[in-house]
């Protein structure tokens, strides 16, 4: 009679451990939880980090009463998001993350955007309790820490199999600038590079650990030979099961993503055997609803807590300001929250028209009673820890014919656009999204005129370095004394009531196909 788990039924299966051949490893993961350390977007019930490590702990648990390993993965971005990634210049993050109980982590962009130097002061006063990797990124000698401590690879020895896990991150030169004096070589190209290398390490198992987007987890396993399982990050993409692609060696390769700020955990059952395709038994995203937390976890989240207390007072971080319509299920919310803050720009700066890059508010906008707290996590986003309000809002003036461009260059670089004073219709071409009509406050763009454009400092500092030609077209930005985060207080104050009426009408919003 064959033996069942009590883990075995648990999944749903009925396998036997008597078998030697039957070499089943558990596998938790996550990524982009982006700094939220108390709970997840709209739900104070669901997510967290001291919730999380209870989780992982039970399954670890369970599977090792059954005597099955337990590999746990982070795909990155695990620091900027959330208002807590200023607690401490992000150390109170990282010092989170770093208890959570990972074995290894991929870096993500986000964790990086403080510059290189903050990140490399985190890591000189950081233990790390897991391996942190990103085989594409070459450090400078300027960050003695980062080149020590970023590593291309972990391996393990589990029941007599060795693991390598690859550590992937994405190239893309939006946000990478900030990580001066580093090169990030393409994730396919290193990847190809380093399969044969882990392979020469006598690995039977390769695991990708990547922060490239989920369809380019896809073109990662198409273009390997021997990577057996891709988890990834990113592209913030809930998968309730595996997507699978063909390798080079026509071996489907599935890939996992767990989606975002720490509302589920992933779980997946692997059966190992040496020589042979690495097989999923099982697989799930299991919500962060746990009765139990880690009280060690939940005591490094109230450091932060107060942290930020000591930074801003408690009172007026959490006083409130203003009344949001939005609601939780709405599915776009985000965008009209990126059409309010654009508007905002517009109308604190005095221009013509204002352009946001909505992916950089995200979908933890503001429903409900608003405090100032609600605020900064409808836009967390700094470059120097210094800012404590937030971004400044910078002006440009800008040729009608050359904002064109500018609206194509982003869309080309895979930024959803949000406009304020301005109308769009776009065309796809093989060379990318391009502009078919263009309205300014319902006028035809006059290609000879100059247009006063407000902008977040992402966008004009992240432009000026992924192009030479928003270098001419940003030419001479004004950074004016005006913060986001104060704007949009004021802009709440006056007329947050319609926020929820809010419609493409004098609005453009453009999401660009990303590969």
């Amino acid at each position: 009679m064959l033996k069942t788990s009590f883990l075995a039924l648990s999944l749903g299966v009925s396998l036997t451990f008597s078998d030697a051949h039957a070499k089943l490893v558990q596998i938790l993961h996550t990524n982009d939880t982006h700094s939220f350390l108390n709970n997840t977007n709209h739900d104070s019930e669901v997510g967290g980090s001291s919730r999380l490590k209870a989780l992982i702990d039970y399954y670890k648990d369970a599977a090792k009463k059954e005597g099955i390993s337990t590999i746990t993965l982070d795909g990155g971005d695990f620091l900027e998001g959330n208002i807590y990634y200023m607690a401490d210049k992000g150390q109170k993050s990282f010092n989170v993350h770093n208890s959570v109980g990972y074995d290894a982590v991929a870096l993500g962009n986000h964790d990086y955007l403080m510059g290189a130097q903050g990140l490399d002061d985190i890591l000189k006063n950081t233990d790390l309790n897991f391996s942190f990797l990103a085989a594409n990124v070459t450090s400078s000698s300027k960050y003695p820490n980062i080149r020590d401590k970023l590593q291309a690879y972990k391996e393990l020895e589990i029941d007599g199999m060795k693991i390598a896990i690859l550590g992937l991150t994405t190239s893309d030169f939006f946000f990478s600038w900030t990580l001066d004096g580093s090169t990030i070589e393409s994730p396919y190209k290193t990847a190809q590079d380093y399969e044969k290398i882990l392979k020469k390490r006598n690995n039977d198992f390769i695991i990708a650990l990547t922060h490239i987007g989920v369809n380019r987890d896809l073109k990662l396993a198409k273009k390997t030979s021997n990577i057996d399982l891709v988890v990834g990050g990113h592209s913030h993409t809930t998968l309730f099961e595996p997507l699978y692609e063909k390798n080079k060696r026509d071996v489907k390769v599935p890939v996992v993503q767990a989606g975002f700020h720490t509302k589920y955990l992933g779980r997946i059952v692997v059966d190992l055997e040496k020589g042979k395709p690495l097989k999923v038994v099982s697989y799930q995203l299991v919500p962060v609803k746990y009765n139990g937390e880690d009280q060690e976890v939940k005591s490094l989240v109230e450091d932060a807590d107060q942290e930020l207390d000591n930074m801003y007072g408690r009172e007026w971080l959490n006083e409130n300001v203003g009344y949001s319509d939005l609601k939780e299920e709405d599915k776009s919310g985000s965008r009209k929250w990126a059409y309010f803050i654009a508007d905002a720009l517009r109308e604190k700066a005095g221009t013509d028209l204002a352009m946001h890059v909505s992916s950089m508010n995200g979908e933890n906008y503001p429903i409900g009673h608003i405090n100032r707290r609600d605020i900064m996590n409808s836009i967390p986003r700094v470059f120097d820890m210094k800012d404590t309000h937030g971004w400044s809002i910078y002006t440009v003036k800008v040729n009608g014919l050359l904002l064109k461009t500018l609206c194509e260059t982003l869309a080309h670089f895979g930024q959803p656009l949000s406009f304020s004073g301005m109308t769009l219709q776009w065309v796809k071409t093989p060379f990318g999204p391009k502009i078919a009509k263009a309205l300014i406050n319902g006028k035809k763009i006059n290609i000879f005129k100059d247009y006063t454009v407000a902008l977040t400092e992402g966008i004009v500092r992240g432009a000026v370095e992924i192009s030479p030609k928003t270098k001419v077209i940003l030419k001479n930005p004004l950074k004016t004394q005006f913060k986001i985060w104060e704007t949009l207080e004021e802009k709440i104050e006056k007329d947050i009531k319609n926020i929820n009426k809010m419609t493409e009408a004098n609005h453009a919003f453009f999401f660009p196909d990303v590969d």
